[in-house]
């Protein structure tokens, strides 16, 4: 399987996995390209800085994009693009992780009302997730991926070369995307991350190849079925409301998207089990699996009164009341309307407290 077909609502996107550089820069080397780029990545490889320094005139650098994904960059991508006279013939290259891609696919989607996309997602999260789906967006007003729309790319390159130079946390900061996808598939994936803990924690290539594969069919088949996450595609935010509720409380030093999904999948383990949805069986082998990779939560701060506000003001939230992504068992996600926020609040408390200890 080297290639896959996402349909989406109005457009199909064409996934490709390549072996190396060289079949990177043949899908990227056409004249009619605008190249977005990790400022990070210019120097990554010699055969990409190489093509990046051709092609200089072209190149949109964008430097730190998490703190950097916003409506000032933003204002100055569109000038970038308006000088060059970019019409819609014309395509967008995004070259990064995902924080590099949402910023892109937002300048894509909003540019003369839509432009061609083709994402060359660089991080193991990218590949797994922010690549997938056609989610764009930036922060704004110190809320994380406020403004933002579905824009669905034309094309994903997908290179597993580009994991072998992450930094550890970097490397978990995807995984944690595909330990959530397990979750919410079968006992079968889940085990199946339990059976190659050693060889993922390695990096095995082979393995690492069919971790990715397996992880993008969870997430595109998903997608496929509800495009514009009316219902089952809401699966996917299983430890999102929490997590976005962390990552908010820590836009002034911002944090591993994973890592604080990786939390909030603990607490929505542990308040599936509060719930009785959960059995203690497999909440607790469920944190044994997360457990089992050296996440480093050390720069990560814990205010219960802040996440529980940023969880209040959620996007995806109705009625006054905060949904929730919960797990009955393996394979088995549920939606879950609090209706009793106090309830909620001092879960969080007590969690923090108790995850500090």
């Amino acid at each position: 399987m080297n290639q896959i077909e996402i349909k989406g609502s109005n457009k199909t996107t064409n996934l490709e996995f390549v072996g190396s550089m060289d079949d990177v820069l043949s899908f990227i080397s056409k004249s009619n390209q605008i190249i977005f780029v990790d400022k990070t990545l210019k120097t990554s490889t010699k055969a990409l800085s190489d093509f990046l320094d051709e092609r200089i005139e072209d190149v949109f650098l964008v430097d730190h994009a998490e703190e950097n994904k916003n409506l000032f960059k933003a204002e100055e991508a569109y000038k970038f693009l308006t000088e060059k006279s970019i019409n819609r013939d014309h395509e967008i290259v995004a070259i990064g992780g995902g924080a590099l891609t949402d910023f892109a696919g937002f300048i894509a989607a909003t540019f003369k009302r839509g432009i061609r996309l083709t994402l060359v997602p660089t991080s193991l999260l990218a590949q797994v997730d922010a690549s997938i789906g056609g989610k764009t967006a930036i922060n704004f007003s110190n809320v994380k991926n406020l403004v933002g729309s579905f824009y669905v790319p034309d094309n994903v390159v997908i290179c597993s070369g580009f994991l072998k130079t992450l930094d550890q946390q970097e490397y978990l900061n995807g995984l944690a995307e595909v330990i959530k996808h397990a979750f919410i598939t079968s006992d079968d994936e889940v085990n199946f991350i339990f059976n190659n803990i050693d060889k993922i924690n390695r990096r095995d290539e082979k393995l690492l190849n069919e971790i990715i594969k397996r992880s993008i069919k969870i997430k595109a088949d998903i997608v496929m079925e509800d495009f514009e996450e009316k219902g089952t595609r809401k699966f996917l935010n299983f430890g999102h409301t929490f997590g976005h509720g962390i990552e908010s409380s820590n836009l002034d030093c911002p944090i591993f998207h994973g890592h604080a999904v990786v939390i909030g999948m603990i607490m929505a383990i542990k308040y599936s089990m509060h719930k009785n949805l959960l059995s203690m069986k497999n909440g607790f082998h469920a944190m044994d699996l997360i457990s089992s990779f050296n996440f480093d939560f050390s720069k990560i701060k814990l205010d219960p009164n802040k996440i529980f506000q940023f969880m209040k003001s959620d996007k995806k939230n109705q009625n006054s009341q905060i949904n929730l992504v919960l797990l009955k068992s393996f394979g088995k996600p549920e939606l879950y309307e609090e209706g009793n926020p106090y309830e909620l609040q001092e879960f969080i408390g007590d969690f923090v407290e108790d995850f500090r200890s």
